[in-house]
């Protein structure tokens, strides 16, 4: 007798699936977002902000959905804004794209959408948060404004993932002077332009010494990015980032 389970997709199948959705996402990256979103610590709510036609929205709820946990509730006005104007996308309304991506997907039913602005969203919000993914807006006052509104619900042993920490200075600095000078987050990794932290009060001896390691290997990265080091440190850094990031 055949089982009526629905079978849930591999990472592989999603993969190949976000393929045809449009947005900003390396293998690697999309990679480490599923396994935040499957494996990540804490119990509460995943909550995205910024999700323009569903590429990391997908991921959230597959790999969410995969492990049996918590809905994702995707957070995006669907206009767009500077970054995409920047970018060639003008006058846009990406929410039919993004509901049709989500159904094509199979992962529908994990998401609830939130069709307004983040810091609307923020004002109704009142629950547990176990992973925050940070990717809307990227000016500085924006992200900062995300962040502040709602790190408060993430719970302790809960995750904070940022995108395009590198290249575009908004979420740089943002990462770098609330986060990473921060002795209240212990750094989950690097991968690729995402950081990721855990919020956390308890930090062991070996923490703390694996966040000396990792911020000298993103240091070096930064130069080589640069230009100030050699492409084969740029290279090395970036790899050793990718093999040092935890889930967990």
């Amino acid at each position: 007798m055949k089982s009526t389970e629905k079978r849930l997709p591999s990472f592989r199948e999603v993969s190949n699936t976000i393929q045809r959705v449009d947005g900003w996402l390396t293998e690697h990256e999309a990679r480490y977002l599923y396994s935040l979103a499957q494996y990540g610590p804490g119990q509460g709510a995943i909550v995205e902000i910024g999700s323009w036609k569903g590429k990391s929205t997908i991921l959230l709820a597959a790999g969410s959905k995969s492990a049996g946990r918590e809905k994702v509730h995707a957070v995006d006005h669907h206009k767009g804004g500077p970054d995409q104007a920047g970018l060639g996308y003008q006058d846009v309304n990406t929410e039919i794209d993004f509901r049709k991506n989500i159904k094509s997907a199979g992962i529908e039913d994990q998401v609830i959408p939130l069709v307004m602005t983040s810091t609307r969203a923020a004002q109704g919000w009142s629950g547990p948060i176990r992973l925050l993914w940070i990717d809307g807006d990227h000016s500085y006052e924006a992200v900062k404004t995300d962040l502040l509104l709602w790190e408060p619900h993430v719970v302790e042993g809960g995750v904070i993932a940022f995108h395009d920490t590198y290249a575009w200075e908004g979420p740089r600095r943002v990462v770098e002077e609330y986060l990473l000078r921060s002795n209240r987050f212990s750094i989950l990794g690097f991968v690729d332009s995402i950081t990721a932290v855990k919020k956390t009060q308890r930090r062991s001896p070996w923490d703390k010494i694996r966040k000396k390691i990792i911020l000298l290997i993103r240091y070096l990265y930064i130069l080589g990015r640069q230009h100030i080091l050699p492409g084969e440190i740029r290279k090395w850094s970036k790899s050793c980032l990718r093999v040092m990031a935890s889930a967990r």
